[in-house]
C-alpha cells in the first residue's frame, strides 16, 4: 500500500537479476528467425522500468507461438532458483503491498536454503505478455490471495496501480465511523476506504479492499479504544519512567502501545499499518 522502496535497484542489482536469469537457454529456444526482435531486445526487457515500450512485441504473435515464448521464459522453473528469488528478497517486503493484510517474509527453511510466504504478482500478466515473464520491474511480491484468487480472468495492467512507481497510501485513506467518542467495550464502528484517483479505486475493486477492511472492525475497534486511553502526556510520562533508560525512543513506544509501525515508510513491515495509521490520523493522534 506504500510505495516499494526500491533505493536498492540499481545497475549492479539488476546486471546481477539478469545473471540469474538464464538468457542463454531462452536464446536457443527462440532461435527461429520470427522471435528476431525479442532476442535482440531481450537484456532490456529483462530490465527496463518501462514495460509499456515493449508491451506490444508479442502482439502479431499466434496463440501456439505465445505459448512458445512462455516455455523459452519459464516463469515457472525461475521461480524455484534461489539466485533468482534473492533479488526480491532484498527489497524487503514482509506484508504485501497490494492489500496490507496478508504477511510475504522470506524465511530460513534450512542452513542457506530460504522460503517464502510471497507470489510473484506479474503487472502485464505472462498469459498475454509472455515475453515480460521474467521482466523484473513486471514481478511484483504478493500474497497468494491478491495475486490469485482476486485476479480471475480480467486484466488490469494500466488501470491499476504499480507498486513499484506509485503509492496507494497517498491516494486512499481508511476512516471510521463511530457511534460514540468515548472508550466503550461495546462501541459501534465500521471502517471505510475511500480515494478520489480512479485508478487506485480500481485497484481497490480488484482486490475487495473495501470489503476485506470492513472484516477489520474488531481491529479499528482496538486502536480507537487504545488511542483514547494513551494521550500523549501518557505516553510522555510511560516513557521518562521506563522506556527512555532502555534505549528506546518515543515512536517506539508508540510503535508498541499500538502493535504497529506509526511511519508510513514502515507500512510495509507489518499488517494493518496502514489501517492504524489512518485511524490515528483522523483523530489527530500522529501527523498527518
Amino acid at each position: 500500500m506504500k510505495q516499494i522502496d526500491l533505493s536498492i535497484v540499481n545497475e549492479a542489482f539488476l546486471d546481477s537479476y539478469l545473471k540469474s536469469v538464464d538468457v542463454n537457454k531462452i536464446k536457443t529456444a527462440l532461435c527461429d528467425i520470427k522471435y528476431k526482435n525479442i532476442i535482440d531486445n531481450l537484456k532490456d526487457i529483462i530490465t527496463t522500468n518501462d514495460l509499456a515500450k515493449y508491451s506490444n512485441f508479442c502482439d502479431a504473435y499466434s496463440p501456439s507461438e505465445k505459448k512458445e515464448i512462455k516455455k523459452a521464459f519459464d516463469y515457472a522453473r525461475h521461480r524455484q532458483k534461489p539466485d533468482f528469488m534473492e533479488h526480491f528478497k532484498k527489497l524487503n517486503i514482509k506484508s504485501c503491498p497490494f492489500c496490507n493484510n496478508n504477511y510475504i517474509y522470506f524465511y530460513e527453511k534450512e542452513a542457506g536454503k530460504y522460503n517464502t510466504l510471497a507470489t510473484l504478482e506479474h503487472y502485464y500478466p505472462k498469459s498475454k505478455y509472455p515475453h515480460l515473464s521474467l521482466s523484473f520491474y513486471n514481478l511484483i511480491p504478493s500474497c497468494n490471495t491478491c495475486n490469485s484468487k482476486f485476479k480471475g480472468n480480467e486484466t488490469h495492467e494500466g488501470k491499476i496501480l504499480h507498486p513499484y512507481f506509485e503509492d496507494f497510501n497517498d491516494k486512499a485513506k481508511f476512516s471510521v465511523s463511530v457511534n460514540s467518542l468515548s472508550v466503550n467495550k461495546n462501541i459501534e464502528l465500521e471502517v471505510n476506504l475511500k480515494s478520489n484517483d480512479e485508478r487506485c479505486n480500481t485497484s481497490i475493486e480488484r482486490f475487495q479492499l473495501d470489503k476485506i477492511y470492513k472484516q477489520h472492525n474488531d481491529i479499528a475497534k482496538e486502536i480507537w479504544n487504545k488511542a483514547q486511553v494513551y494521550n500523549e502526556s501518557q505516553i510522555e510520562e510511560l516513557y521518562n519512567s521506563f522506556y527512555k533508560n532502555l534505549g528506546y525512543s518515543k515512536e517506539d513506544v508508540k510503535n508498541m502501545i499500538f502493535c504497529n509501525y506509526l511511519h508510513k515508510d514502515d507500512i510495509h513491515k507489518r499488517n494493518h499499518s496502514k489501517l492504524t495509521q489512518d485511524i490515528l490520523k483522523q483523530f489527530d493522534l500522529i501527523k498527518r
